[in-house]
């Protein structure tokens, strides 16, 4: 049994306790980990306030598998460097590298190959923020555009005043030649590749903070450079026994593109209204309400639960091999 979630604020609360009445191995934790820009160093007290002090239930303390989402980045090099410092700090908090695979075995024997990955790497950077993995630099998109998003509502201050205190715009006069550019992270790829094609696991559970399918509307949707270049690798060497499991878009959902099953679990601190129903790669969703993901697994069958702030259970899904 795991539990799937995209955390990192006090409203997490809601969803803290009902958490707990569950009794998971391992819980999936997918980025976004200390909103609004991170942490600064592995002695910031976020730690603290988000994680140690929101998910106390004894049935939670078990190893919380982490990858880094883009408010994680937010924070720069030192926050992502930090939050992987804390995995020093705290028994359950595990985020070793940008990415990483650990190879579980459940109290079944069921095997499992959970396989972290760094999406703000892939994607150089995210809707306002590029970022060049090879050199670590990092410069806003469009500043008018932060400012003309954040006049319309369509972010809150704790995101502005980030990416504003965080990111400058390059100068205009910047050379082509040096300026900031999105190589994306080829070499992650590979690691991504012979992974997954090397994996003897009952399940290969990939996390990662972007989503590849997303069906929401008036959010982020579907990361282009993850159907392009993450997708194919999912599909050639995974298949149904590969699930993708990511958050950023605020509601709960489930897609389904060729064999692989993609899980959306974005609504464990925010809350999002807007689907688009018609999406030829939805199965399930639920939005407007905080919540996370159960699953339970054997060797040949993979269970879903869609769980909310009510303990209602509005969704649920059985993947069988």
């Amino acid at each position: 049994l795991d539990l799937a979630i995209d955390w990192g604020d006090t409203e997490a609360t809601n969803v803290a306790s009902i958490m707990g009445e569950y009794s998971p191995e391992f819980i999936l934790a997918l980025g976004d980990n200390m909103y609004d820009n991170g942490v600064t160093s592995v002695d910031d007290p976020l730690f603290k306030e988000m994680f140690e002090d929101q998910f106390t239930a004894d049935s939670l303390q078990v190893p919380w598998y982490v990858c880094a989402g883009n408010h994680d980045y937010y924070g720069g090099d030192a926050g992502i460097d930090a939050e992987m410092a804390y995995s020093d700090k705290s028994d359950r908090w595990i985020y070793p590298e940008l990415y990483y695979n650990k190879e579980v075995t459940g109290s079944d024997g069921t095997t499992f190959n959970i396989i972290s990955i760094d999406t703000w790497r892939l994607n150089s950077g995210d809707t306002y923020v590029l970022h060049e993995p090879k050199t670590g630099r990092s410069v806003l998109r469009n500043a008018s555009m932060v400012h003309d998003h954040y006049a319309r509502g369509m972010m809150n201050k704790g995101k502005f005043d980030a990416l504003m205190k965080s990111f400058k715009e390059e100068p205009f006069e910047t050379p082509i030649q040096e300026r900031v550019k999105a190589t994306g992270d080829p070499e992650q790829l590979a690691w991504i590749n012979d992974t997954l094609a090397s994996s003897k696991a009952d399940w290969n559970l990939v996390i990662g903070h972007f989503p590849v399918y997303s069906a929401t509307t008036g959010e982020h949707g579907d990361t282009a450079i993850l159907v392009a270049y993450l997708m194919p690798i999912l599909e050639e060497y995974g298949g149904t026994n590969t699930l993708y499991f990511s958050g950023h878009d605020h509601i709960l959902q489930h897609n389904q593109k060729s064999s692989v099953n993609y899980f959306g679990s974005g609504a464990g601190a925010r809350t999002h209204t807007g689907v688009n129903t018609k999406a030829d790669y939805l199965l399930g969703y639920h939005q407007g309400s905080y919540g996370f993901m159960v699953h339970s697994a054997s060797s040949t069958e993979l269970a879903t639960d869609f769980v909310i702030d009510d303990e209602s259970v509005p969704y649920s899904y059985t993947i069988t091999k």
